[in-house]
Protein backbone atom coordinates (compact mmCIF):
# COMPACT_ATOMS: atom_id res chain seq x y z
CA UNK A 1 0.00 0.00 0.00
CA UNK A 2 1.34 3.36 -0.81
CA UNK A 3 0.73 5.51 1.70
CA UNK A 4 -0.01 9.71 1.17
CA UNK A 5 0.26 12.32 3.67
CA UNK A 6 -0.80 15.30 1.67
CA UNK A 7 -2.51 15.06 -2.38
CA UNK A 8 0.12 15.58 -4.49
CA UNK A 9 0.15 12.82 -5.96
CA UNK A 10 -3.61 11.35 -5.58
CA UNK A 11 -6.35 14.19 -5.55
CA UNK A 12 -8.76 13.25 -2.65
CA UNK A 13 -12.37 11.90 -3.72
CA UNK A 14 -14.13 13.08 -0.77
CA UNK A 15 -17.05 11.29 -1.54
CA UNK A 16 -14.93 7.79 -1.97
CA UNK A 17 -13.51 8.63 1.24
CA UNK A 18 -16.74 9.53 2.94
CA UNK A 19 -17.75 6.24 1.63
CA UNK A 20 -14.47 4.07 3.07
CA UNK A 21 -15.05 5.28 6.47
CA UNK A 22 -18.61 4.24 6.61
CA UNK A 23 -17.93 0.95 5.19
CA UNK A 24 -15.12 0.43 7.68
CA UNK A 25 -17.69 0.76 10.61
CA UNK A 26 -17.12 4.48 11.48
CA UNK A 27 -20.74 6.68 11.22
CA UNK A 28 -22.26 8.02 7.93
CA UNK A 29 -20.24 11.68 7.28
CA UNK A 30 -20.87 14.39 5.74
CA UNK A 31 -18.79 14.99 2.46
CA UNK A 32 -18.28 18.93 3.21
CA UNK A 33 -17.76 17.89 6.92
CA UNK A 34 -15.56 15.46 6.33
CA UNK A 35 -12.91 17.87 4.09
CA UNK A 36 -13.43 20.12 6.60
CA UNK A 37 -12.24 17.73 9.49
CA UNK A 38 -9.13 16.67 6.87
CA UNK A 39 -8.21 20.11 6.06
CA UNK A 40 -7.76 20.88 10.02
CA UNK A 41 -5.77 17.89 11.04
CA UNK A 42 -2.33 18.39 11.62
CA UNK A 43 -1.80 15.03 10.22
CA UNK A 44 -3.32 13.29 7.17
CA UNK A 45 -2.93 9.64 5.64
CA UNK A 46 -4.25 8.15 2.54
CA UNK A 47 -3.39 4.51 1.73
CA UNK A 48 -3.97 3.84 -1.84
CA UNK A 49 -3.59 0.31 -3.51
CA UNK A 50 -3.26 0.23 -6.90
CA UNK A 51 -4.37 3.80 -6.95
CA UNK A 52 -7.51 3.04 -5.39
CA UNK A 53 -8.41 4.56 -1.48
CA UNK A 54 -8.30 1.58 0.78
CA UNK A 55 -7.23 3.08 3.73
CA UNK A 56 -6.96 6.64 6.32
CA UNK A 57 -6.53 8.37 9.05
CA UNK A 58 -5.78 11.62 10.53
CA UNK A 59 -4.77 13.56 13.54
CA UNK A 60 -4.85 16.70 15.30
CA UNK A 61 -1.83 17.72 17.41
CA UNK A 62 -0.20 20.35 19.19
CA UNK A 63 3.15 19.18 18.54
CA UNK A 64 4.44 18.57 21.49
CA UNK A 65 2.46 17.25 24.91
CA UNK A 66 -0.25 15.39 22.72
CA UNK A 67 -2.14 14.04 19.12
CA UNK A 68 -5.45 12.67 18.63
CA UNK A 69 -5.75 10.29 16.16
CA UNK A 70 -9.31 9.94 14.14
CA UNK A 71 -11.08 7.82 11.53
CA UNK A 72 -8.84 4.50 11.01
CA UNK A 73 -9.99 2.86 8.61
CA UNK A 74 -9.09 0.19 6.03
CA UNK A 75 -11.33 -0.72 3.42
CA UNK A 76 -13.57 -4.08 5.02
CA UNK A 77 -12.89 -6.13 2.05
CA UNK A 78 -8.69 -5.85 2.28
CA UNK A 79 -8.73 -6.13 6.16
CA UNK A 80 -6.33 -9.12 6.96
CA UNK A 81 -3.65 -8.30 4.29
CA UNK A 82 -1.58 -6.21 6.81
CA UNK A 83 -2.59 -2.61 5.78
CA UNK A 84 -4.01 -1.54 8.93
CA UNK A 85 -0.87 -2.44 10.47
CA UNK A 86 1.52 -0.51 8.03
CA UNK A 87 -0.76 2.37 8.52
CA UNK A 88 -0.31 2.18 12.03
CA UNK A 89 3.12 1.75 12.07
CA UNK A 90 3.67 4.82 9.82
CA UNK A 91 1.16 6.92 12.47
CA UNK A 92 2.69 5.48 15.39
CA UNK A 93 6.97 6.88 14.10
CA UNK A 94 4.95 9.98 12.86
CA UNK A 95 2.91 10.86 16.07
CA UNK A 96 4.50 9.64 19.27
CA UNK A 97 7.78 12.36 19.13
CA UNK A 98 4.73 14.53 19.62
CA UNK A 99 4.19 13.14 23.56
CA UNK A 100 0.83 10.92 24.25
CA UNK A 101 -1.43 9.68 21.08
CA UNK A 102 -5.04 9.03 21.81
CA UNK A 103 -7.35 7.76 20.14
CA UNK A 104 -10.80 6.73 20.39
CA UNK A 105 -11.71 3.16 19.41
CA UNK A 106 -14.78 1.30 18.53
CA UNK A 107 -14.98 -0.71 20.78
CA UNK A 108 -14.21 -4.14 18.92
CA UNK A 109 -11.22 -3.07 17.19
CA UNK A 110 -9.84 -2.22 20.61
CA UNK A 111 -7.37 -5.61 20.58
CA UNK A 112 -6.01 -4.36 17.41
CA UNK A 113 -4.34 -0.81 18.85
CA UNK A 114 -3.34 -3.01 21.82
CA UNK A 115 -0.99 -4.50 19.45
CA UNK A 116 0.80 -0.75 19.12
CA UNK A 117 0.81 -0.68 22.97
CA UNK A 118 -2.42 1.70 22.70
CA UNK A 119 -3.94 1.61 26.39
CA UNK A 120 -7.21 2.03 28.18
CA UNK A 121 -7.71 5.05 29.88
CA UNK A 122 -9.40 5.13 33.38
CA UNK A 123 -9.51 8.82 33.63
CA UNK A 124 -10.60 9.48 29.93
CA UNK A 125 -14.29 11.27 30.23
CA UNK A 126 -16.43 12.61 26.86
CA UNK A 127 -19.41 15.35 26.94
CA UNK A 128 -21.58 15.83 23.83
CA UNK A 129 -24.88 17.00 22.91
CA UNK A 130 -27.61 14.71 24.64
CA UNK A 131 -28.33 12.89 21.36
CA UNK A 132 -24.49 12.26 20.47
CA UNK A 133 -24.11 10.83 23.82
CA UNK A 134 -27.41 8.59 23.79
CA UNK A 135 -25.91 7.48 20.31
CA UNK A 136 -22.47 6.76 22.56
CA UNK A 137 -24.32 4.99 24.75
CA UNK A 138 -26.37 2.63 22.37
CA UNK A 139 -23.05 1.88 20.81
CA UNK A 140 -21.22 0.70 23.72
CA UNK A 141 -18.59 3.75 23.82
CA UNK A 142 -20.06 4.95 26.93
CA UNK A 143 -22.07 3.48 30.37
Amino acid sequence: MDIVTDETRYPVDWAALARLIERGGLNARDVDQLRQSYRNSAFCYWGYLEGKLVATAHAISDFTYASYLSDVVVDPDLQGRGLGDQLMRRICEDLRPYGKLFIYAVPDKIDFYRRYDFHLLHTGMVTATPDRLQAMQQKGYID
